[in-house]
């Protein structure tokens, strides 16, 4: 069983920064990992390392091939009715 978190991520691209949102799930009952972090932005297609784990800073691995410059993650949210409805019973 899985559970979902909702983590705002501060975007640095080439060509301007935002504030983007990605769905990162892991293990029930433990809290997103790094490596949870890399594979939702692998799912997105960037390829990023973790360059500061105090600020959770991630880089692209080849920058030159890249529009990202960095990734900055801000916040993760669990979300609730994700994992209620996983343990709610269903009639047959």
């Amino acid at each position: 069983m899985k559970e979902r978190f909702y983590a705002t991520v501060e975007c640095a691209e080439r060509y301007g920064t935002a504030n983007k949102q990605f769905e990162l799930y892991c293990e029930f009952g433990k809290m997103p990992s790094i490596g949870d972090y890399v594979e939702a932005f692998r799912r997105k297609g960037h390829e990023l390392e973790i360059t500061d784990f105090i600020t959770m800073t991630f880089k692209p691995v080849n920058p030159s091939q890249s529009p990202v410059i960095a990734y900055r993650v801000i916040r993760a949210l669990k979300d609730h009715s994700f994992t209620a409805d996983q343990l709610r019973m269903k009639p047959l």
